[in-house]
């Protein structure tokens, strides 16, 4: 995970004053913006609100850097690989709206997957698309791999994973299962709405041919901000199904166009630009990198240390509390700072409104398994875990 430097936890946690009024283990949901950088996102804000077009290039300027800053932390070949986003949604419906495919083909994914990915690829199929079908994933990476294996047919023409469910923090093994799939001449789509942030993300390692994520969440960027990574040889490949000004080339030309727009000589950019139209909110993007270059000064490594530490320790204690069932792996490889666990005696959505009522506890309840997700991040104590458990043991009472 890196060398052993660390950073000021006091001086995060006053850059982040809500946490003198509640515990926030929520980041996997909404995470939090660092008071530098949300002094620059409002200050943006203000600027080209207040300019309009005489501001509208620096706006502009600042919304290629986010594109810039969104492809580095992926390490992604190229800009030009990123498409901009209001969030991981985006990208997926992107996908599902564009890619051509038929009813003969399926889209596989798992049991444990956000509606921003089921959704997309579920009303796809409802228009005469492909066919969205499910497998299982397991803490046990090689019981996913056997479940993967199982699911797969000759008509599979596309996997969709998350890097991390979102449901029990599983840490899936994407890297073979893109692997497995590229031997099999089958698409890839990583959602890493949960895992950029956190630790290291890199598509050309993992070998995806696209990749979802966003800002708002381990990130603590802009709320509305998002990208689709698309492999150069994939985007001619995904049609644009909503198209305006700017996600054509050459550039709109009235002239040109003349009285037959559809029969004029134009294409779609050849760039994930193709899927960007229109007047953007250019701005929310600008604090984007102010956003990243905060939790860079602190040290990725230093970060991921911090998240895997209080994870693996918030484990260790509720696996000593009788009732309490772990959902998420003990081990830091295969999971992340999203902890889950089941308590008997509750739902998870009633445990989750008593945390909250009672304690001011910021979590999220989960459906399947009935159960409760908490946040570990690069801002959480030992005193937020201990608040916890106290909030445990008194309801068990």
């Amino acid at each position: 995970m890196g060398n052993e430097r660390t950073y000021d936890l006091a001086a995060v946690r006053a850059a982040l004053p809500i946490l003198r009024e509640v515990t926030y283990l929520n980041t996997g949901t909404v995470g939090l913006m660092p008071e530098p950088a949300l002094e620059r996102h409002l200050a943006a804000q203000a600027a080209y609100e207040r300019g309009g077009h005489v501001t509208q290039d620096a706006a502009r300027d600042a919304y290629e850097r986010a594109r810039a800053a969104f492809a580095a932390l992926i390490n992604a070949r190229d800009p030009d690989e990123i498409a901009l986003t209001r969030n991981a949604t985006d990208g997926v419906a992107i996908l599902a709206a564009g890619l051509r495919l038929t009813p003969d083909d399926i889209v596989l994914t798992t049991t444990q997957e956000h509606p921003a990915v089921l959704l997309p690829w579920a009303a796809a199929e409802r228009r005469g698309g492909a066919r969205l079908r499910l497998f299982p994933i397991s803490v046990d990476p090689e019981e996913t791999l056997a479940a993967f294996e199982r699911a797969l047919t000759p008509a599979t023409r596309l996997v969709v994973v998350s890097h991390v469910s979102c449901e029990t923090g599983i840490r899936l093994p994407v890297a073979e299962i893109c692997r497995r799939c590229r031997e099999r001449g089958i698409l890839t789509l990583v959602d890493g709405a949960q895992s950029l942030g956190q630790f290291p993300v890199d598509v050309q390692a993992i070998g995806c041919d696209a990749m979802t994520g966003n800002g708002h969440k381990w990130l603590g960027g802009p709320k509305g901000t998002g990208f689709l990574f698309l492999r150069r040889e994939l985007i001619p490949q995904v049609e644009p199904v909503l198209v305006g000004d700017g996600s054509i080339q050459p550039v709109f030309d009235r002239i040109a166009l003349g009285d037959r727009p559809a029969e004029a000589d134009w294409d779609y950019a050849p760039t994930a630009r193709r899927f960007e139209y229109g007047t953007r909110n250019w701005h929310t993007f600008a604090a984007l990198p102010d956003a990243v270059t905060y939790l860079a000064d602190l040290g990725w490594g230093a970060i991921e240390r911090h998240c895997a530490a209080t994870s693996t320790a918030l484990k260790e204690q509720l696996a000593t509390l009788p009732g309490i069932t772990l959902h998420t792996p003990t081990s830091w490889e295969q999971s992340c700072g999203l902890v889950t666990f089941s308590y008997d005696g509750w739902s998870g959505e009633e445990l989750s409104r008593r945390l909250w009522d009672e304690y001011r506890i910021i979590q999220r309840r989960v459906q399947v398994p009935s159960a409760v997700r908490v946040s570990c991040a690069y801002f959480t104590t030992a005193e937020d875990i201990t608040r916890l458990l106290a909030a445990l043991h008194e309801l068990r009472a």
